[in-house]
């Protein structure tokens, strides 16, 4: 549909998100449908992720064929790995099964500075961690000489968000 008559022209704007090494929640897209090749019977499954509270997504290509049963064991480990990860019991058969799940991950930049999944051969696929106070004060105490600074910065900002409205309504 040609949307120039409601807006003019629409200027893509790219977005700025800072993304670091380190552990990301991982919300499972989809499968690319068509299977990659390459050299000795080398064939990878495409999944495509998006990385929890940004815009960017990132793929992750899975072994499923090559001359070399080794590698084709490496992608069957992948495949548990994440399985595992999004609470998925007994078999995977399809990677529909996915679908809704998120899980967690370590996330490397490559070359451009793009976010890749560095997995670890599925060693690096955890459930998800999620967004929450106790993790936010779990993580902040590890990085913070002493922890407690934390707490108490958590303290003031939890009563100046009960004070500010007090019998206000905020509409």
């Amino acid at each position: 549909m040609d949307i120039s008559n409601f807006f003019g022209d629409v200027e893509v704007v790219e977005q700025q998100t800072d993304i670091k090494p380190g552990r990301y929640d991982l919300e499972y897209v989809n499968t690319n449908e068509e299977l990659r090749s390459g050299q000795n019977g080398w064939m990878g499954m495409q999944l495509n992720f998006r990385i929890a509270g940004t815009g960017l997504q990132t793929g992750f290509t899975v072994t499923v064929a090559h001359d070399n049963p080794k590698y084709v064991g490496f992608g069957m480990k992948e495949m548990a790995g994440l399985a595992k990860a999004a609470g998925i019991t007994g078999t995977l058969k399809d990677t529909n099964e996915l679908n809704g799940k998120t899980v967690s991950c370590m996330l490397k930049l490559n070359e451009n500075n793009y976010p890749e999944i560095d997995s670890k051969f599925g060693s690096n696929w955890q459930p998800a961690k999620g967004v929450n106070h106790e993790n936010f004060k779990q993580d902040a105490a590890k990085s913070v000489e002493g922890g407690n600074q934390w707490d108490a910065v958590v303290d003031k900002v939890a009563e100046k968000k009960e004070d500010d409205l007090g019998d206000k309504i905020p509409f």
